[in-house]
């Protein structure tokens, strides 16, 4: 197959979004399948791939990621899309150049299929601060979007049931992202212990993700405070980048543990395995997640987790098995960390068991084919519909043209035609 994927965001943008696009595609190039990916082009950053289309574009909106409206400029990006051949378009993103995906495929009568990763209800602040679009405004636009589609993708079933939600009636495929597992094999530990000049011994308990206000770290920031008071040696790393930053700060140093928390900022993709392998715990607050990537890291490089009970973890976190999945109350998921950090055995034990079930419910190669099984699907039904509609059409017109010759016929005076 040739397939066409259009997102809003990619590299050097570091996304659950973006890992799950390069993870699919890589899996889909190795099954033989030809790959063209178009993201927003980017100042100064190349692309090691050659079937990375680079669109200019204008900022529209100052979030984490940036929205961006594709400018088409110049004609000779234009010209190159849509010159290609393409079985199929899978956009992801929800954004502008998944609407100029939708628009591409349209113009090429090709199936388009749309991923849906974000919960964007949840995150009405990032625009205007939320004083001009509401979540009721943003479902009412991605139920249209979604009824646009010729198949829609979700990488979970609480985005599904989202979706739902929002009044969408159609069939939703239930399909979830996966990682290169091989990069969180065999590393030696020590990464953060040396960057961060944390002593060596200390526990260090990990988190990832954007920082905003959707992704409640200043509850992980609260909860680690109780921990501090059983166990004054354990560190809390959070690796992101994002508005909250400053805020989450002044937080830490109204409770006293600003030398305890590290906000790292943004590490490079290639260092993030090393991070994950010298912690000791994986912890997460984020209410918000449709499936949550980095939660499926911490898992693949054998950590412990402890998160928030939510629907988004369900295959990656087994309460009890490989971790906790605890209500969103500080003193309970203080509890957790804390016996996990008394406990040198149950962490190992958990931590064993989460390698197991990210190998166990993530395969690569199975969800890739998954997908590529529900390409093939949409193609076909696509196909259909365009086989009935052109019977329709061109009974259409010879009921058209009856009707024509008939007239013509009485005008030359033939009672009969």
């Amino acid at each position: 197959m040739k397939i066409g994927v259009f997102t809003d965001t990619y590299y050097p943008d570091i996304s659950g979004v973006t890992v799950s696009i390069e993870n699919f595609v890589s899996m889909f190039r190795k099954k033989g399948n030809k790959v063209y990916i178009f993201a927003p082009k980017v100042k100064g950053y190349k692309d090691k791939d050659t079937d990375v289309y680079r669109v200019t574009s204008l900022k529209l909106i100052s979030s984490e990621p940036e929205v961006r409206l594709p400018l088409l400029l110049p004609y000779k990006t234009l010209q190159k899309m849509f010159s290609l051949d393409l079985d199929l378009i899978h956009a992801h993103g929800n954004g502008p150049f998944s609407l100029l995906g939708y628009q591409m495929a349209r113009i090429k009568n090709i199936p388009y299929i749309l991923t849906f990763h974000t919960i964007h209800t949840k995150y009405t602040h990032y625009f205007f601060d939320g004083k001009i679009i509401s979540p009721k405004m943003v479902a009412g636009g991605l139920r249209v979007f979604a009824n646009l589609c010729d198949g829609v993708v979700v990488p979970s079933e609480k985005m599904k049931e989202e979706l739902t939600s929002y009044g969408f009636r159609g069939q939703v495929k239930v399909i979830p992202s996966f990682i290169n597992l091989k990069k969180f094999e065999s590393l030696e530990k020590g990464y953060l212990h040396k960057k961060l000049n944390i002593p060596e011994g200390s526990p260090i308990l990990i988190s990832v993700g954007r920082l905003g206000k959707e992704k409640n770290f200043n509850f992980l920031i609260k909860a680690f405070k109780k921990v501090t008071k059983i166990n004054s040696n354990a560190y809390l790393v959070i690796v992101g980048q994002g508005p909250e930053k400053n805020n989450l700060k002044k937080l830490t140093k109204s409770l006293g543990i600003e030398k305890r928390v590290h906000l790292t900022g943004k590490l490079a993709i290639k260092t993030m395995p090393l991070a994950y392998v010298d912690a000791d715990i994986f912890v997460f607050a984020s209410d918000t997640e449709t499936q949550g990537i980095c939660v499926l890291e911490a898992a693949a490089s054998g950590l412990p987790l402890v998160v928030v009970e939510d629907p988004a973890f369900k295959n990656a976190v087994i309460d009890g098995v490989n971790g906790f999945a605890t209500l969103l109350d500080e003193k309970i998921f203080a509890q957790k960390i804390a016996l996990l950090l008394r406990d040198i055995s149950l962490r190992n034990k958990l931590g064993e068991n989460s390698k197991k079930i990210a190998n166990e419910n993530f395969k690569p190669e199975k969800l890739a084919l998954e997908m590529l099984s529900f390409y093939k699907e949409i193609i076909k039904k696509h196909k259909t519909k365009k086989r009935i509609l052109r019977r329709i059409i061109n009974k259409a017109s010879f009921i058209n043209f009856l009707k024509i010759a008939e007239r013509v016929n009485k005008l030359l005076g033939s009672t009969r035609w």
